[in-house]
């Protein structure tokens, strides 16, 4: 049988994607297991026929065994320390640094590994084995400067603030809690300075803090010879110090497909290996001891670099064909891919659930299979420019079904790109950069010339790709697509193998096939709504905080955003400066309309200027074409308001101020009405009483709009119109105390209110005698610091479906009193 570890690590990896939908004890599954060996064997000795089908089995079952005693071993003792409805958990914890610090601005960052644990008013408790994500705030520049000698390995003990980790409050968001438990971390720790830190011991004796060390001392060398706006992506390309990489260059890379670069993978191991091995070649090795050398230097790269997935998968390959050449055995790719994903997935079974493990396996997989079949039947000439054009085809498509399932977005500018850029990065760049830090650990000066032509030509790649990443329309939005589309696009890529590389029959009619299966996939993915059967309008209230943003979506397609959230400006000295500051439309508004598959905005209602309702839309609208905008009469009135209409202006987005009365129909079933404020600008400075408000009707359910209104315009409006009883009322000014007044409520009869507002908020919001009047008036409430994202589905017969990311204590599927579905996740 050919390629039996194949066989075995595909049913591996099976067997662990199933039982992660399961829960089944992983002794039955081990059981199950040892069955078919034992069946397996008997069928090889007496029968020889069903060998693969049995390896494949035996290896399916063993991966379920494998990550359900993962499962039942992925446990928090400090879990059963600690009270199951407690929040934040005061407690002094020690323990040894188990990762590399990393100092961002005021933020310190690290894993510890608990040695002990002491409540408040308990005896100390011991805990090996157990591990938090620790993060500390600086409070000083001294404080900084003596966070960056931290080192892997110190002991220390610390007064801390225990905390769960916050799972994904938001569709498409990211799932920190999530991350953490599959890195077996179930805890954070949250530290108030260093003064709340003790060290107990250095890290002189650990391995891992000289290789951090080294790393440093690397990094500083790039950073003396790089200038400022390239060091930092060179120590992402040569190091895989990711975070080095300036964010604006990090995002466009993202953006068109080249973040692969940024990130140590088989590219640069490739690249190490055969310049190392060809200069040992050239001067004068026999090829077993030039590839003897190389493989004793992988673990040390693989080391240096950081030792992500995408590494350590290239280190195995590459060692395992450098073990082939020094015993002059046949070197087999597949096999060398099957043995690198059992040594990662048996190290770590959660691993295949991350994009990067993901990616690097699907596309490696795909070009060791097509990139040579491929190449042969290119047009071109040049055999060099077959085996690059095919390269860059084979990626493109194994990687585009994992991108939009992961991210969310693909840019049609990809392919071009991947073809220009990468075989200048790995055939040049990457060797130049090698070649300098080479150089440049002697004496500075020797690495002059490919330090320069190294930069010389990232600088042209940077302004290359922060022009064609201003081409919005060309990097469109795609919703994630169900599992079954993805196993549907494996299989027509490898029908379209087989046809156009194959030997088959009526080629013209496979080929056809192919062509017309793949359209059809690539149709529903990019509109999937479209073969959708129930018409309904979506209103989804992002978590953003102490902020406000909703976004609709109607049945016909139309998309309407109403504030986009945001931050007040907080003074910050230099040193505190953090890589990439939070920013609420970059990192809550964006994902979610990229996760929904949103490719442009057709309203922008700015309901006013204040900070937390527009500070998150110049990301947004900076990524999305905007149609048209509604806001109230007044002349902006911050610098953010007036950066971001000059914006709006600039991308030739419609200005309108709505006057009392004005709307009407959307499409059929849903229309709006604006009630207030009116053209008449009021004097003085804008106030939450100008603030846009309009109410929604969508197949017979009303939904009121209200952004920040205060009891004035409560009062105004309440006189002005006769307003019919309302489904849905967004709380006005995240339930202040001066809003929501019990004649507001007395003439609004709301039967659910949502409440936008940020947890443990500095301004005690909502306030207690607003959710009193609610509960009097019998309204049920739902709030973004509590629920997460709050997601209102009606449909075409008015029905009325109720999707919060965080359950609060209720359960899934509940139907109400009402006839209204809840449930705890989208």
């Amino acid at each position: 049988m050919r390629r039996p570890l194949v066989v075995f690590v595909s049913g591996w990896i099976f067997g662990i994607a199933l039982a992660a939908k399961t829960s089944g004890d992983w002794r039955l599954w081990a059981g199950a297991s040892v069955f078919m060996a034992a069946a397996g064997w008997l069928e090889h000795r007496y029968f020889r026929r069903l060998l693969p089908l049995f390896l494949f089995f035996v290896g399916f079952f063993a991966g379920g065994a494998h990550l359900s005693w993962t499962e039942e071993g992925n446990r928090s003792a400090i879990a059963e320390a600690v009270p199951a409805d407690a929040g934040e958990v005061r407690a002094q914890v020690g323990g040894r640094i188990a990762s590399a610090p990393e100092v961002d601005g005021d933020r310190l960052r690290f894993t510890l590994e608990v040695r002990f644990l002491a409540l408040e008013g308990q005896r100390p408790l011991s805990l090996p084995g157990e591990r938090v994500a620790a993060r500390v705030t600086l409070r000083s520049a001294r404080e900084q400067e003596l966070a960056r000698k931290w080192k892997r390995g110190m002991e220390l003990s610390a007064s801390a603030i225990l905390e769960r980790p916050s799972p994904a409050r938001n569709p498409g968001g990211f799932d920190y809690r999530r991350y953490l438990y599959m890195q077996g971390i179930h805890w954070t720790a949250r530290i108030d300075g260093l003064s709340r830190v003790q060290a107990v011991s250095d890290a002189s004796l650990d391995l891992r803090a000289d290789i951090d060390d080294l790393r440093r001392w690397l990094g500083e060398r790039l950073e003396a010879l790089y200038p400022e706006e390239i060091a930092g992506l060179v120590r992402g390309m040569i190091l895989g110090e990711r975070e080095a990489v300036p964010p604006d260059a990090e995002a466009d890379f993202a953006l068109l497909g080249l973040a692969h670069l940024l990130a140590i993978s088989g590219l640069h191991v490739g690249v190490f290996v055969g310049a190392i091995y060809g200069l040992l070649k050239g001067i004068g090795l026999t090829r077993e001891k030039a590839a003897g050398t190389v493989l004793l230097l992988l673990p040390l790269v693989a080391l240096l670099t950081g030792a992500g997935a995408p590494v350590v998968r290239a280190a195995i390959m590459a060692g395992l064909a450098l073990l082939a050449v020094i015993l002059r055995r046949f070197r087999d790719g597949l096999t060398f891919l099957a043995v690198a994903a059992w040594a990662l997935l048996a190290w770590n079974p959660y691993m295949l659930f991350q994009p990067g493990f993901q990616l690097s396996f699907a596309v490696t997989l795909a070009l060791l299979v097509a990139a040579g079949p491929v190449s042969r039947i290119m047009p071109f000439p040049w055999a060099w420019l077959n085996q690059l054009a095919a390269v860059t085809l084979v990626a493109q498509l194994a990687s585009f079904p994992l991108i939009i399932y992961h991210f969310y977005e693909f840019s049609f500018l990809s392919w071009a790109v991947n073809l220009a850029a990468v075989p200048v990065v790995s055939l040049l760049v990457i060797p130049l950069a090698m070649l300098a830090l080479a150089l440049g650990a002697v004496h500075e000066g020797l690495a002059f010339f490919p330090a320069f032509l190294s930069s010389s030509v990232l600088s042209a790649l940077l302004r290359g790709t922060d022009f064609l990443a201003r081409w919005n329309g060309a990097h469109p939005a795609w919703a994630p697509p169900p599992v079954w589309w993805l196993a549907a696009y494996a299989a027509v890529c490898f029908q379209g193998l087989f046809a156009w590389t194959g030997e088959v029959r009526r080629r013209a009619l496979h080929r056809t096939a192919f062509l017309l299966l793949m359209l059809g996939l690539v149709a529903f993915a990019w509109s999937p709504e479209a073969l959708a059967r129930e018409r309904e309008v979506r209103i989804a209230f992002l978590d953003v905080g102490q902020g406000d943003c909703a976004v609709i979506e109607t049945p016909g397609g139309q998309v309407i955003l109403v504030d986009g959230g945001g931050t007040l400006p907080v003074p910050r000295q230099d040193w505190q400066r953090r890589r990439k500051e939070h920013d609420t439309g970059r990192d809550v508004v964006i994902p979610y309309l990229k996760y929904r598959g949103i490719r442009r905005i057709d309203y922008l209602v700015i309901t006013h200027g204040d900070a937390d309702h527009v500070g998150g839309l110049a990301a947004v609208v900076e990524r999305f074409p905007v149609r048209r905008v509604i806001r109230n009469p007044h002349p902006p009135g911050s610098e953010v308001e007036r950066r971001l209409m000059r914006l709006l202006a600039d991308r030739g987005a419609e200005v309108y101020t709505a006057p009392r009365g004005s709307g009407g129909s959307l499409e059929p079933g849903v229309a709006w009405q604006f009630l207030h404020p009116g053209r008449e600008v009021s004097t003085g400075e804008a106030t939450n009483d100008d603030s846009v408000v309009f109410l929604l009707y969508a197949y017979g359910r009303t939904v009121l709009m209200t952004g920040d209104i205060e009891e004035r315009a409560e009062r105004e409006i309440a006189a002005a119109w006769d307003l019919p009883p309302v489904d849905w009322l967004k709380v006005a000014h995240h339930g202040s105390r001066t809003s929501t007044h019990p004649a507001w409520l007395k003439e609004t009869r709301p039967a659910h209110a949502v409440i936008s507002v940020g947890e443990n908020n500095r301004f005690g919001h909502p306030a207690p005698e607003v959710l009193q009047r609610l509960k009097e008036q019998g309204t049920r409430v739902w709030r973004t610091d509590r629920h997460g994202a709050v997601t209102v589905r009606i449909d075409s017969s008015g029905r009325m479906r109720v999707e919060t990311m965080l359950a609060s204590g209720k359960e899934k599927g509940v139907t109400d009193e009402e006839g209204v579905l809840w449930n705890s996740s989208p």
